[in-house]
């Protein structure tokens, strides 16, 4: 049976989408409830808001308290899980395959029937609110939302994913249950399965307990508009100072996607990356080196990372600012770029070996390209990656004129200034 046959896509009447990949080698089963709705579709009071109602679902429902939800799949060895991003929420659960209606049946009851107690929205609200102090005192984690302000500037897409003190502080019961009825309705809502399973089973299922989800229309997006580039540094006393340095990418479905996935992999996406072996290894000027590249419906951003003691904070950067040119001015040598693109095919192909990735893969497959997408096709994408797109992509995203710096940590004399993203080389 070819990767196409396994893989199974249906439309409930009531708009819900349910998609399936049966791997026949394994015993267990991932399954997933997306929720089109994230950071980027809030307002300024929502803020926030769908992150708290990826809480607050699990105090509770009409049918079970926390610890029996807790219980349902703990109790036969199997887990669920969530998690909030700037377009998506995420419920799953991961069980044998003999408990998938349980898995099913317990998800149902936590997506669509949380009880939302008002005392429960009071003792949460203290919990977000605690979330948020911890987040802030995490350099590490904290630079990424202050490199997404600059990024972004002001467009949902850099909105925080925890919200504010001010609009957690202000939400009410009657907010976040207005929410929950406006954004879990049936056509806002995917169902992906990877493992062990029947089909016709499947759809039983949830057409039995998805059926009472209510119709109505997903959130329209607010289109991205091309941004400026800035250098901002949040003095702070750190040991540490943690720097961010990158622009906007590309959306999801971009035909260059692979080769910006090439670029970041072959800049810091390992120990054996160029920006690790410069910065790290060669100079010894910091412990984590790395960079990322999102992808989203219609923007994407780009970035390189690490964090280095203050006084070497300028060397680190010029450094960064160095290779990203090299791949400008040189492309990528032939062996180097095989050497990558193996490095992204293997990860890849390990990565099928959990029902888990597999489950994210085909559920962000359809939300971003509306389509199943075999790993054939991927490996051939990946494949098709030229030295010259490497370099091209690198030359219209990375080159300095685009370029943003954040910083967050002493300022070791002095801030860093626009003027730093001007540097000269590092020799």
């Amino acid at each position: 049976m070819d990767e196409d046959d396994r893989f199974r896509r249906v439309v409930l009447p009531s708009g819900l989408t349910v998609i399936g990949e049966h791997v026949a080698s394994v015993r267990s089963v991932s399954i997933g409830v997306w929720v089109k709705v994230g950071a980027r579709f809030e307002s300024t009071a929502e803020s926030g808001m769908s992150h708290f109602l990826e809480h607050m679902v699990f105090k509770g429902t009409l049918t079970r308290d926390a610890y029996q939800l807790a219980l349902s799949l703990e109790s036969v060895g199997g887990h669920l899980d969530a998690f909030t991003g700037r377009e998506v929420t995420c419920f799953d659960a991961r069980a044998l395959d003999e408990h998938l209606d349980l898995a099913v049946e317990v998800l149902a009851d936590l997506v669509l029937n949380p009880r939302l107690d008002p005392d429960d929205v009071e003792k949460e609200k203290k919990v977000i609110l605690d979330e948020i102090h911890t987040y802030e005192d995490t350099p590490d984690e904290r630079i990424h939302d202050l490199f997404a302000d600059v990024v972004w500037s002001g467009h949902p897409l850099g909105n925080r994913i925890l919200g504010t003190r001010e609009s957690v502080q202000a939400f009410t019961r009657e907010d976040v249950a207005h929410y929950h009825a406006r954004r879990y309705c049936a056509s806002n809502l995917l169902i992906a399965i990877a493992g062990s399973f029947d089909w016709d089973r499947l759809l039983g299922q949830v057409s039995s307990r998805f059926g009472s989800a209510p119709a109505g229309l997903p959130p329209d997006p607010k289109s991205v508009q091309p941004n400026g580039r800035d250098v901002v540094h949040h003095v702070k006393d750190l040991a540490q100072q943690y720097l961010c340095i990158g622009a906007r990418g590309l959306p999801s479905q971009h035909p260059d996607r692979h080769a910006l996935i090439v670029l970041s992999t072959l800049l810091g996406g390992g120990m054996s990356s160029r920006l690790f072996q410069r910065v790290r290894e060669q100079e010894g000027l910091a412990y984590s080196v790395y960079t990322y590249a999102d992808f989203y419906r219609d923007a994407g951003i780009f970035c390189a990372g690490m964090n280095v003691q203050p006084q070497h904070g300028r060397r680190a950067l010029a450094l960064t600012l160095e290779e990203f040119e090299r791949v400008i001015r040189e492309g990528v040598p032939e062996n180097e770029l095989r050497s990558t693109k193996a490095q992204l095919k293997g990860n890849l192909l390990l990565g099928l070996e959990s029902t888990s990735n597999r489950m994210n893969r085909i559920a962000r497959n359809e939300l971003y390209e509306g389509r199943f997408v075999p790993v054939d096709e991927l490996v051939r994408r990946v494949d098709s990656v030229r030295s010259e797109d490497v370099r091209r992509i690198a030359s219209e995203l990375i080159s300095r004129d685009r370029l943003s710096l954040v910083a967050l940590g002493p300022s070791a004399g002095s801030a860093f200034e626009s003027g730093d993203l001007m540097v000269g080389t590092a020799a």
